[in-house]
C-alpha cells in the first residue's frame, strides 16, 4: 500500500475537475502509482477494469487502488472531481473499502451527505488549486475526512445489510423503479444491490421482481375472467407474448391452461 509520513504537495497530492460533453472521447487511467479519488458531481459514465465495469453516477464516490489502470466511458454531462494521493499512515484503515471491480470501490451518498462531501472536497481542490500557504495540510486533511465518510458509510451498510434489502424488496413489488433507481434509493450501487440481494434471497433483484409478477398473474388467473391480454398488462408485463413465454417457464402451463386447471379444481371442489 503506497503511505508517506510527510507527502511532497508538489508531486503527491494531485487534483482535478472534468467535465464531459457529446463526443468526448473515453480514456484510461494515467496515474496509477498513486491512490485516486472521485466524487460523480453529475451525470454517469462507466468505470471498468480487467473484463468489470460498474455505472458511475451522482453523489457516488470512488476509491481506486494504486497498480490498477481503469477505463473511463463517459456520457454527455458527466461531472468528475477527481484527486490523486499518496495516503499518510494513520488514514490506511480508511482505505480498506470492498471492490466494486477490481481496484475500484464505492459508495454512493445523497441529500445532505451529498453536499458535504461535495462541498469538503471542493475546498480541497481549490487548496491544491491555489496553493496558499500552508495549504497541503489542510487539504490531506479534508481529503481523509471524506475517506473516512466513506468507510464509515460502507460500515454502516454492511451492519444493517437486512434493512437495505428489505426496502429492495419492497421497492420492486411496490414501484415501477428501474433497479438503477432502486440501488440509488437503498444508498447502494448497481453491483453492490445485485450481490447482496443474491446472498440474502438466493436471486437477482429481476427475478425476484419477475416471480412477483407472475404470482400476481396467477391469483388474477384464478379469480378473475379478465382476459389473458389484460391480465399481463396489470401484472407489470404488457408484452403478451412475453408474458406467456415468462409464464409457461415459471408455472410449467400457458396461462390459459393455468386458468382451466384453476378452474376445474375450484368446480370440482
Amino acid at each position: 500500500m503506497p503511505t508517506q509520513v510527510n507527502p511532497n504537495p508538489e508531486h503527491d497530492f494531485v487534483t482535478g475537475h472534468t467535465i464531459s460533453v457529446r463526443g468526448y472521447r473515453p480514456w484510461f487511467q494515467r496515474l496509477t502509482a498513486s491512490w485516486g479519488l472521485l466524487f460523480i458531481q453529475n451525470g454517469h459514465g462507466t468505470l471498468s477494469c480487467e473484463g468489470k465495469s460498474f455505472s458511475a453516477e451522482r453523489g457516488m464516490l470512488i476509491l481506486m487502488t494504486p497498480g490498477f489502470r481503469h477505463h473511463f466511458q463517459p456520457e454527455p454531462d458527466w461531472k468528475l472531481l477527481w484527486f490523486h494521493f499518496f495516503a499518510r499512515p494513520h488514514a490506511a484503515d480508511a482505505l480498506q473499502w470492498p471492490p466494486e471491480i477490481p481496484g475500484a470501490g464505492a459508495v454512493r451518498f445523497s441529500g445532505k451527505e451529498e453536499t458535504t462531501i461535495r462541498n469538503t472536497l471542493f475546498e480541497a481542490h481549490q487548496l491544491e488549486l491555489l496553493r496558499p500557504p500552508g495549504w497541503s495540510p489542510l487539504a490531506m486533511l479534508l481529503l481523509e475526512s471524506v475517506l473516512v465518510r466513506g468507510f464509515n458509510r460502507i460500515q454502516a451498510v454492511k451492519a444493517e445489510p437486512d434493512s437495505a434489502i428489505r426496502l429492495a424488496q419492497e421497492l420492486l413489488l411496490n414501484s415501477d423503479d428501474s433497479v438503477d433507481r432502486i440501488a440509488a434509493r437503498c444508498s447502494m450501487s448497481r453491483a453492490t444491490l445485485f450481490a447482496k440481494f443474491r446472498r440474502e434471497t438466493g436471486v437477482s433483484p429481476r427475478h425476484y421482481r419477475e416471480c412477483a409478477m407472475l404470482r400476481r398473474a396467477a391469483r388474477l388467473l384464478e379469480q378473475s375472467g379478465l382476459p389473458i391480454s389484460e391480465v399481463a398488462e396489470q401484472s407489470g408485463i404488457p408484452d403478451p407474448y412475453y408474458f406467456s413465454t415468462r409464464f409457461h417457464k415459471f408455472f410449467g402451463l400457458s396461462p390459459r391452461e393455468y386458468r382451466r386447471r384453476a378452474t376445474a379444481s375450484g368446480e370440482s371442489s
